[in-house]
């Protein structure tokens, strides 16, 4: 990603693991499958169909200016998220709704802050034999990086910034930050990913591993299989790395960072894809009552 990142990882010390009855969550209630006035439709977009897919060995190659694009979920101006109708499993809601909506094409702005502004033009879509409605799209103007957010009316949305990747050498002090995590919680640092993400004024690193990230290593080949599927999020504190979100199922549930997105109201939000090899659904992150919490889960499909 292309943004710089102005000194994120400071000074890392130590990491403070916070005990598990202080995180988040993980259990939510079903989002609303029927949206609040003055919602507009979020769609996912991707260079590459596997963020969009169930299956973590889905590997597809796409031609520049044609893109992937999943619907992913209803957001008022608010802040506040409901599930569309082909949400996870069939219902007769769904029929309506392929009929009505996915069967048609549809224009989209990438209102993520990667590739904000870029105009997206979506292919009707035919649900599949596991309803899946992940269709192909283009771009004609603007420009479209590995995975951006789109939606359906622009309006309520800002820029923002986007996740950053971090330097090497801020890259380094974390990990070593991170090591004492190991053997516990975390394999190993090998093939790591590291973002700076800001939300609501406040800033937060991510850790992921996903398959994407290392599956064209050709160290991949020679035991890195072995590799869990890694995805944390921790904030800086008094010069010690505080674990605040660590994902539970690290064997398949293969999650990656889509892109933040920036509600004129000052809402914040970072979005993720997460597959497994039976289907793919979306998380959503964002600060609730002033903790990070998963404020969204839902989306996608599977058989």
């Amino acid at each position: 990603m292309p943004r710089s990142n102005p000194g994120v990882c400071s000074v890392l010390v130590a990491v403070v693991i916070i005990p598990a009855s202080c995180l988040p969550a993980q259990s939510r209630s079903p989002a609303p499958l029927k949206p609040e006035p003055g919602s507009v439709l979020l769609a996912a977009v991707s260079r590459t169909e596997n963020p969009l897919t169930g299956g973590i060995s889905s590997r597809s190659n796409i031609e520049p200016g044609k893109t992937y694009i999943e619907v992913l979920a209803y957001l008022t101006p608010s802040g506040e998220w409901s599930q569309h109708p082909c949400a996870q499993s069939y219902n007769k809601a769904c029929d309506a709704f392929a009929h009505t909506y996915l069967s048609r094409s549809h224009q989209y702005t990438v209102v993520s802050a990667d590739g904000h502004g870029a105009a997206v033009k979506a292919a009707p879509v035919t649900l599949s034999e596991c309803y899946d409605y992940t269709g192909s799209a283009t771009f004609a103007s603007g420009s479209v990086g590995d995975t951006a957010i789109a939606a359906s009316d622009p309006t309520m949305f800002v820029k923002g910034t986007s996740a950053t990747r971090l330097s090497s050498t801020e890259e380094a002090r974390l990990e070593k930050a991170l090591a004492p995590l190991i053997p516990g919680q975390l394999d190993s640092l090998d093939a790591l990913r590291t973002y700076a993400v800001s939300l609501e004024g406040r800033r937060f690193v991510v850790v992921q591993r996903a398959y994407e990230d290392y599956a064209s290593d050709k160290r991949f080949d020679t035991g890195m299989d072995h590799l869990k599927f890694i995805f944390a999020v921790g904030v800086l504190d008094g010069g010690h790395f505080k674990l605040l979100h660590w994902k539970e199922n690290i064997e398949d549930d293969d999650e990656r960072v889509l892109g933040t997105i920036h509600l004129k109201s000052g809402r914040d939000f970072l979005v993720t894809s997460s597959s497994d090899p039976e289907g793919q659904h979306f998380r959503v992150y964002g600060i609730r009552d002033g903790r990070l919490e998963i404020v969204f889960e839902g989306g996608g499909s599977s058989c």
